[in-house]
């Protein structure tokens, strides 16, 4: 069962969600109602649902108030519930901040029943992935695989799936042996403390390669040749006599 509290100030709009909720879903328990921020906060550390539709716009402490008190209890002993967040307008401000706070949905009111099960079924997917992924972690737990935050969650990479990483602001992006790219939410100094030094090289300030796919050098690049994909890096004068170095 999905054990959910809903937190709205307004009677109505509040029966009128449990209403559908509970016509849509027969695998969720409403265990509260909340009609503000702060004694939702009490039921939640008392209950421990696993997700909230939470209204935004509420008298004295709002629902982003609520939402990022459950961000900064997160540790070991709290893992906050997921957020729906529940709303009657649509500003810019809202979304934004919403996202942020990494909310399943931002409902707009009155909410209709097909978005309504979109977004429960949203969650339920994310839900499965969470599930799916620990599964997967604990299955080859063994295996020495690295571990990179994305936006969608963590990317479970064996060393040979990276050909390169490059360096973008507080982000890298990493370039897969297969021939694709994906962005991740850390910088390059982060990743390369979980990279085997043997395996990977830096090649100056914004570049760390995959040794055993070098196949050239010249006078400013690297091509590296994957089973899969090939790549042309440049790189300066000085990281290709560097690189020299380190191969020969």
């Amino acid at each position: 069962m999905i054990r959910t509290i809903i937190i709205e100030d307004e009677y109505s709009p509040r029966q009128m969600l449990r209403a559908k909720l509970e016509q849509l879903f027969s695998d969720m328990e409403i265990i509260a109602e909340c009609e503000n921020a702060e004694d939702a906060l009490t039921e939640i550390l008392r209950l421990r649902p696993d997700l909230l539709f939470l209204d935004i716009q509420m008298p004295g402490k709002d629902g982003l108030w609520l939402a990022n008190e459950l961000m900064a209890m997160k540790g070991e002993t709290f893992t906050p519930p997921d957020i729906i967040f529940t709303t009657g307008y649509t500003y810019q401000e809202y979304l934004l901040k919403a996202f942020e706070l990494a909310a399943i949905d931002y409902l707009v009111k009155p909410i209709g029943m097909e978005n309504l099960k979109k977004a429960v079924d949203r969650y339920k997917e994310r839900a499965g992935i969470t599930t799916g992924l620990q599964n997967l972690i604990d299955a080859i737990k063994d295996e020495k695989l690295l571990k990179l935050k994305s936006y969608n969650g963590l990317f479970l990479l064996r060393p040979d799936d990276i050909a390169y990483i490059e360096a973008d602001r507080d982000y890298s992006c990493v370039f897969l042996a297969n021939g694709t790219r994906e962005d991740v939410f850390e910088r390059l100094g982060e990743i390369e403390q979980k990279l085997p030094p043997e395996i990977f090289l830096r090649t100056g300030r914004s570049i760390i390669v995959n040794r055993k796919y070098i196949r050239k050098i010249t006078d400013a690049s690297l091509l590296l040749v994957t089973p899969h994909a090939s790549y042309v890096v440049e790189i300066s004068r000085s990281a290709v006599k560097q690189i020299k170095d380190t191969l020969v």
